[in-house]
């Protein structure tokens, strides 16, 4: 088809509308939500979410006890590496096929028509099970923070896993509140909230570097000294395990992809803003570590700190004033707020997508759109109601709960490479649509499969125990593995008995598909030619 096919519109229409809606219902839907959110708004979502720096902080323990300080630096450093590779990968894909749907939408569009509804069915509930798990891990690390607080400044208080399961439900509860009652503010917040973080990452790291200039170690000990305090015998599986628990700082980078639906130009913004989210976290989470174990005075009693933060004792370590310390740690709880609100967003746009698709139980429910609110409220309170139970599990054991929340690095990063996989194996031209977002064959082929190879690899890491041994010592026990199998038999048990004849994907057109893209290139293309002639 020639590059410059147009979707026929009346003269007042907008063409940027006209293409958006043609693709949409070219991948087999029609749209619904309103397109509130720009690029900037759109990365805000990505970052409030990644937010690289504070993941570096809720996921350090892990580093510091498999490597010490250079498993902190260098384990940011290839996250960081590894998951912009992956991101490119699927940015181009989400190019290809804007849906709310993300991964699991792309992997129908990808896959072979005898395949494509079990691989988008298992895809699609592999990302919503890694996305709730996500949302958990943000409400939990809210809560450990206020009762981190409460023991710090009253010793004799000993906080019971109940309360903070009961925290953990009030962090939920009103991060679900707020997003129910600001739906037309929320591209507004997320640019705020990405104003904040930026904000709060450069007084953090000011604060940091300058107050603890005077206690600084030196730099061998920062980038060379490998201390393996994990029981494991060999220091670089030590270090590789390590390696696969930094990659949480980079997690759920595809939180721009179900948000398709409510973005002008997403075939070219949605790339933009995945892309921009590793930028960002690179930039910020990277000196970030490295000023950390700069300042970072007493590894042992960051570890072992009685407010079970390794990054609070840390800040007071390093400014030797607790009162400043615990303003730094409440800003970055305060910032998981903000990402937990914005998790809520994505999370429901993608449960609402495979509803759509009748890939839920009840879908006809969970596919509507609330005409008030302009946003799926059956889909966020089923989303409400499986946090809230799920949250359970921390009162029975506190080492299951956080095994889990582990998994959730896992189970997404395996979306991200099912359809890419698919595509590399299939052959990518074959496969995909002229899109904005285009990697260069021989290039595409290879990011395509070292990202597969990847994740492969480091999801064996991610069901490994961090510390060695584990006979004798539950806390060390490592979930995973039993979690990712028994939900995947779960998935495949409810595929096979109320799905697999139910379940046949979106109604695709792709011809139509393949015109509104030619057609969104082609305007692109003029709009920078004027631009170049102005």
């Amino acid at each position: 088809m020639a590059s410059t096919a147009v979707i026929e519109s009346s003269p007042v229409s907008d063409p940027d509308t006209d293409i958006d809606e043609t693709q949409l219902r070219a991948n087999g839907h029609v749209g619904e939500l309103p397109r509130r959110f720009g690029l900037l708004s759109l990365l805000g979502l990505g970052f409030n979410i990644t937010n690289s720096w504070i993941g570096l902080t809720a996921s350090i323990t892990i580093n510091l006890t498999d490597g010490g300080r250079p498993a902190v630096v260098w384990g940011c450093v290839i996250a960081f590496f590894v998951s912009g590779v992956v991101t490119l990968g699927l940015a181009e894909l989400a190019s290809a096929y804007p849906s709310a749907g993300g991964q699991y939408h792309i992997t129908f569009m990808v896959a072979s028509p005898s395949t494509r509804a079990f691989a988008a069915y298992v895809v699609g509930w592999m990302a919503l099970i890694g996305w709730w798990i996500t949302h958990a891990s943000g409400c939990i690390f809210i809560a450990l923070n206020i009762v981190a607080f409460a023991a710090f400044y009253h010793p004799l208080y000993k906080p019971t896993r109940w309360e903070v399961w009961m925290l953990y439900t009030a962090v939920h509860t009103v991060c679900v509140a707020i997003n129910l009652s600001i739906p037309k503010l929320l591209p507004a917040f997320n640019k705020f909230a990405l104003y904040l973080t930026v904000t709060a990452f450069i007084a953090s790291i000011v604060t940091v570097g300058v107050t603890g200039s005077s206690t600084k170690v030196t730099a061998s000990e920062v980038f060379t000294d490998f201390l393996n305090a994990s029981g494991w015998s060999s220091t670089g599986l030590a270090f590789m395990i390590a390696t696969a628990n930094s990659m949480y700082a980079f997690v759920a980078v595809d939180a721009a992809t179900h948000i398709a639906e409510e973005v002008p130009r997403p075939s070219r913004n949605v790339p933009k803003a995945m892309i921009g989210t590793i930028i960002i976290g690179g930039i910020t989470a990277i000196p970030f570590a490295i000023v950390l174990m700069l300042c970072m005075t007493d590894l042992n009693g960051a570890v072992n700190s009685s407010t079970g933060l390794p990054s609070y004792q840390i800040y007071i370590q390093a400014i030797k004033n607790p009162t400043g310390a615990t303003i730094l740690q409440a800003a970055i709880a305060l910032l998981y707020v903000n990402a937990v609100i914005s998790l809520v967003t994505t999370w429901s746009r993608l449960s609402y997508a495979l509803a759509r698709d009748n890939g839920l139980p009840f879908s006809n429910v969970f596919a509507r759109i609330h005409k008030g609110t302009s946003q799926p409220l059956n889909s966020i309170i089923l989303g409400t109601v499986v946090v809230l139970v799920y949250g359970l599990l921390y009162i029975a054991s506190s080492v299951a709960f956080n095994s889990i929340v582990g998994s959730s690095i896992m189970f997404l990063n395996i979306t991200y490479i099912i359809p890419q996989a698919i595509v590399a194996y299939r052959g990518r031209e074959m496969v995909l649509p002229p899109r904005p977002f285009r990697l260069p064959g021989y290039i595409g082929y290879i990011i395509n499969w070292f990202s597969t190879i990847w994740v492969i690899f480091v999801s064996v890491l991610f069901c490994l125990p961090s510390t060695m041994p584990v006979v004798g010592s539950p806390a060390s026990m490592n979930y995973t593995s039993v979690v990712f199998v028994g939900f995947l038999v779960l998935v495949l048990l409810f595929w096979a008995f109320a799905k697999r004849k139910k379940f046949v994907g979106p109604d695709v057109k792709e011809s139509l598909l393949r015109q509104a893209n030619l057609a969104e290139m082609e305007l692109m293309h003029r709009r920078d030619m004027l631009k170049l002639e102005a």
